[in-house]
């Protein structure tokens, strides 16, 4: 997603599969969709856990219940692995220490839970979740005994993160001096509560002991301010701080106490710190396994994503069949989930059939926004959903296990590195040809822009014609060069598809159906697009007359090229090129000097095609 969007947004892949419940699951999930699986068997396994889990949704939504609870274990761990080092980046605290144990008690639930699982694919989850998770619970049971035996829970369930008195003795020694000091302090505020008598309703201690810079002082709300500074008798009251909404006092007596209490303190908190500061260097011998507890826990949790995908997705998702021979690519009625999540209008499936032998290369012709890019990016999808383990949304699909999925799409120049966009198109392209394997998929939309139509399309030709010929992989290739549908019938394995367009008679108005048919498109559709993107009419009007002409010379750009180079040497006194007619040179001459220049300029080449003229008559 980009910055400003969610991880949850609907906009991007990851935000649409994104129902973890965990900080490790959505970094799990990221890092999946960056790493597909290129083995049948792990895909496969990831597979009938989902179907288990989709078959199952009592059991998805208690797992999801205790994916909540589950803490970012990958940092927890990083932080115990700094203890015994001289890092100074933050290192595991009591609190941390907790908050394991807690997880650990959740993982036990969460055992409990999947135990319960008896379907089809039972063996599989008890082999990839259940006993991976088993084993990283069991690693902890002494982990478990070290935080029960060390810290007071009941305080931790309070957020008060301290060592249990009982573990102890001489830490509950200084803990009852300390509390004794503390309760001596509460007699003298019940005395100064009775001496001053302000006025209050019901229950309510309008005088309470508070921390302060000092230690512990006492404190009253700004309706009973007045009272304590204008207070004559005893016990003499000292004003520490006046604030917006209170004011902290002390009196002679709570400051000899907090004397005290500073010492009780500070003897608790030194002889706690190093009861803590040895539990903690314990407990960072268990770091590796809080790592593979993780592992673990994430995993399960993007799993259960994937299932609650499935369950609630705005399309139907299935379970796509696996062709371990590379020999069959199909899809019935593909659809580009992202379009459908984020668009309130039906969108039209396609299909796809692509055979390695007959039909590995589809050549797609047709209109501007008519529907090939969606319809290859669908395919490409539904290939990245299939190898990172989730069903894919379509009716059915065969797929190939492809070791790579590479796209040449979009169009984006890189000016600080001077990089134009067509070198950015030959760049990808390039990467492509070099490193496409017999497995991969490749997916092309629009190659061959900004150089000349002949240049476009000898690029086109000559990629095309690599992939089927020499990679030999998966291709769709969408293009607007419809001389590339010559393709099919010299080269075995290309097939032509093209986006399907209506235009009225009538009004000539145009209607995309985005469905795809065999066989290369008719027509362009350039100029009714430029009129439904607003152009002025007359604009349109000069085009489709351009077009037409252009159609009438045979529709080449060869002589506009021609011409261009014409007018480029014009008057300049550059010969024709070699493959240039000599004739035709010697006749684009705009003046009398330009034709006698060239005339001369041209004679060698003048007799010898007249030569072969005459021998050709003869």
């Amino acid at each position: 997603p980009r910055p400003e969007e969610s991880l949850r947004s609907n906009t991007s892949l990851l935000g649409f599969l994104n129902r973890c419940r965990s900080p490790i699951g959505q970094r799990k999930l990221r890092q999946w969709l960056t790493q597909p699986l290129t083995s049948a068997e792990e895909i496969s396994e990831r597979h009938d856990i989902v179907e288990a889990f989709c078959s199952a949704e009592g059991l998805l939504r208690q797992i999801e219940a205790h994916m909540r609870r589950v803490p970012d274990l990958e940092r927890l761990a990083a932080r115990f692995q700094r203890i015994p080092t001289a890092s100074k980046a933050q290192k595991a605290n009591l609190e941390d220490l907790v908050v394991v144990y807690q997880c650990v008690l959740e993982a036990d639930k969460m055992l409990a839970a999947l135990r319960t699982y008896e379907g089809v694919h039972s063996e599989v989850a008890a082999r990839i979740v259940t006993k991976k998770v088993e084993a990283c619970v069991a690693d902890l049971r002494n982990f478990r005994a070290l935080v029960e035996q060390i810290v007071d829970l009941e305080q931790a369930e309070q957020r008060v993160y301290c060592i249990a008195r009982a573990f102890d003795p001489s830490l509950a020694e200084l803990a009852k001096k300390r509390d004794a000091v503390v309760r001596e302090m509460e007699v003298v505020r019940t005395a100064v509560e009775s001496a001053i008598k302000l006025t209050v309703r019901g229950n309510e201690k309008p005088i309470s002991l508070t921390d302060c810079q000092d230690g512990r002082g006492l404190r009253v709300t700004k309706k009973h301010q007045q009272a304590v500074q204008h207070f004559k008798g005893k016990p003499q009251v000292k004003v520490l701080a006046i604030k917006k909404m209170e004011m902290i006092f002390t009196t002679p007596e709570l400051e000899k106490l907090n004397k005290f209490f500073r010492e009780a303190a500070a003897a608790y908190d030194v002889q706690s710190a190093q009861l803590v500061n040895k539990a903690l260097s314990v407990a960072a011998t268990y770091a590796s396994v809080m790592e593979r507890l993780g592992e673990a826990l994430g995993a399960l949790d993007v799993l259960a994503s994937f299932a609650r995908v499935v369950l609630s997705a705005p399309c139907g998702f299935v379970r796509a069949k696996l062709d371990t021979e590379g020999k069959r690519f199909e899809i019935e009625s593909a659809a580009h989930i992202l379009v459908v999540a984020n668009s309130d209008k039906s969108f039209v499936a396609n299909n796809l059939s692509m055979n390695k032998d007959t039909s590995r290369l589809h050549l797609i012709t047709g209109p501007n926004m008519g529907g090939k890019s969606t319809y290859i990016r669908s395919v490409a999808l539904i290939v990245l959903l299939n190898q990172i383990g989730c069903f894919v949304p379509c009716n059915s699909a065969v797929l190939p296990v492809f070791d790579a999925v590479m796209c040449r799409v979009g169009a984006s120049d890189m000016q600080l590195r001077g990089i134009s966009t067509f070198m950015a198109e030959m760049l990808e392209a390039s990467c492509i040809l070099n490193t496409a394997t017999e497995r991969t998929l490749v997916i092309v939309d629009e190659l061959g822009r900004g150089t000349s139509t002949s240049d476009g399309f000898g690029i086109a030709w000559a990629i095309a014609r690599h992939l089927v010929e020499k990679s030999k992989c998966f291709s769709l290739f969408a293009t607007h060069f419809h001389e590339l549908a010559a393709l099919e019938e010299a080269v075995p394995g290309v097939r032509n598809r093209h986006a399907t367009a209506a235009v009225d008679a009538a009004s000539g108005q145009l209607t995309f159906l985005y469905s795809l048919a065999d066989g290369p498109a008719d027509q362009s559709y350039g100029a009714h697009v430029a009129e439904l993107a607003g152009f002025p009419a007359h604009v349109v009007a000069a085009a489709r007359q351009k077009a037409a002409e252009l159609e009438a010379s045979g529709g080449s750009s060869a002589p506009l090229e021609r011409a261009a180079k014409r007018a480029r040497t014009e008057g300049e006194g550059v010969a024709a090129s070699d493959d240039e007619d000599p004739l035709d040179y010697l006749m684009a001459a705009t003046s009398a000097a330009t034709f006698a220049e060239r005339a001369v300029q041209s004679l060698p080449k003048l007799r010898s095609f007249l030569a072969a003229s005459a021998g050709a008559i003869a």
